[in-house]
């Protein structure tokens, strides 16, 4: 008996489910029908037929529709996990890990650069003037450099002597490993404190718009309590804005800092 009692429950689930589906789908061809009979057309005519599956067509090709394209999204998205995943194996076989994840830090704080309100508002100039891509360029090559010179220098750990020629050779290439590591933080240093200025810039922005909505607000208070007591609006003082101020101060400190990274960048190209 509970067993039969279990069938029929689950039969009535399925017919649920079943009437659901079919009502979901079958819903435009209804609407279509009902819709060709409320302006005229003959129950039953060709007329309401056609007009329902007319609807019953575009709901159909819609839904396929947008299957296809959260397909296509999602088979994008994973596509371009896939392409990131690469870059950053490569990247550690080119840089080595820590180099990668140098070269990382430094595109994530361009990107923050980018995003910024300040970016977009222009208070850091034209594009041109915040474009690192010569920056990552000049810090992938020195990475890529250090790391194929490491992996030389690898091979000298199976070898017991070696003459003064090949101890000075290999001196050399620890000091150009550590003067083209010593480059690369810097740099990214310098692009990391730009990323921090041009977030110090919109945090003012967002404070400037504050307070010029509690100056708004301020004034309109004033206004109205003016009238009340004497009869007449308070005239508010003119005030400096701070935050104005500190926004265009950033952006000085801004431009310098950029300018440090575009003279470390030439200097070492010389």
């Amino acid at each position: 008996m509970g067993s039969k009692k279990s069938d029929n429950g689950s039969a009535i689930v399925v017919g649920i489910v079943l009437v659901a589906v079919f009502c979901a789908l079958a819903w435009p061809y209804y609407l279509g029908t009902w819709l060709a009979v409320e302006f005229g057309a003959d129950n039953p005519s060709t007329a309401r037929t056609a007009t329902g599956w007319v609807l019953e067509s575009i709901y159909l090709i819609g839904l396929v529709s947008l299957g296809i394209w959260s397909w296509w999204s999602d088979e994008r998205e994973k596509e371009k996990a896939r392409r990131l995943e690469a870059e950053k194996r490569q990247r550690e076989i080119d840089f080595g890990s820590d180099g990668a994840r140098l070269y990382e830090s430094a595109e994530a704080a361009i990107a923050r650069i980018a995003g910024s309100e300040a970016a977009r508002a222009g208070w850091l100039g034209d594009p041109a003037d915040f474009d690192f891509r010569a920056d990552l360029w000049s810090i992938a090559a020195n990475l890529r450099r250090a790391e194929e010179i490491r992996k030389v220098m690898a091979g000298a750990a199976g070898i017991r002597r070696f003459t003064r020629t090949d101890e000075q050779m290999l001196d050399d290439a620890r000091r150009t490993v550590a003067a083209l590591e010593q480059s690369v933080q810097r740099r990214v240093e310098l692009i990391g404190e730009c990323a921090r200025q041009a977030e110090d810039i919109d945090r003012a922005l967002r404070e400037e718009r504050e307070n010029a909505e509690d100056a708004r607000r301020r004034e309109e208070l004033r206004g109205r309590l003016g009238t009340v007591l004497y009869g007449s609006p308070a005239t508010p003082a003119e005030e400096g804005s701070e935050s104005a101020d500190a926004v265009k101060a950033r952006a000085a400190a801004f431009h310098e800092l950029k300018a440090l990274v575009d003279k470390h960048r030439i200097d070492e190209g010389q």
